[in-house]
């Protein structure tokens, strides 16, 4: 008969202040993209480097906020990197707040840009997806931005897809930053609520 692994304890605080320290590696970066990243067909974009550690920390970032909240409302935390799944695992009441405060970060990207994205494949241009048409809502910005994290870590890996040509690697980082803002303030407003810890 096996033994069940030990149960993990998660320290809120201290996951808090991590997720903080890699938001802010990836934050600096943000702004420049829109400007420094240029549209059009290059062999490797000159500061792939750089988008590629905005896009990890950030979206690592994002993770470590949502299984701060979950740990913080005594939720299982699960495994995994996948934004999306995580997010499904917050009470909708409590996703209902952060939404309301996610629409209000929103606002700051109206008329910029707010995604990237790279297509890896034959050197023609290849026909984009454009992300007018699709939801803003947090929800669904999670859903498409579940791989973020294990996706662009091993951007200089090719592995081709199952369809069409092209390999994408969307960034929505100007939604994500909103996202990660909006989650910061809910865990905040948890921790700054919540009945002192007994002392020893």
């Amino acid at each position: 008969m096996g033994q069940s692994p030990p149960k993990r304890v998660r320290d809120t605080t201290a996951a808090l202040v991590c997720a903080e320290a890699f938001q802010r590696v990836a934050e600096p970066f943000l702004p420049t993209i829109a400007h420094d990243v240029e549209e059009g067909t290059q062999s490797t974009p000159r500061d792939i480097g750089d988008l590629v550690v905005a896009a990890a920390n950030l979206a690592f970032a994002l993770e470590l906020y949502i299984k701060t909240l979950l740990a913080e409302l005594q939720i299982n935390v699960p495994r995994g990197h996948d934004l999306g799944k995580l997010y499904a695992e917050i009470p909708q009441s409590v996703r209902d707040e952060i939404e309301k405060s996610y629409a209000t970060w929103r606002k700051d990207w109206y008329g910029r840009r707010a995604s990237v994205t790279i297509a890896k494949g034959p050197a023609k241009q290849p026909k984009w997806d454009g992300y007018r048409s699709k939801s803003n809502d947090l929800g669904a910005v999670l859903d498409r931005s579940g791989d973020v994290f294990s996706s662009w870590r091993y951007i200089c890996e090719f592995t081709g897809p199952d369809q069409g040509n092209y390999q994408f690697h969307h960034f929505e980082y100007g939604l994500l930053l909103c996202a990660c803002r909006a989650i910061r303030a809910a865990i905040n407003d948890r921790l700054q609520n919540s009945p002192p810890e007994p002392e020893l």
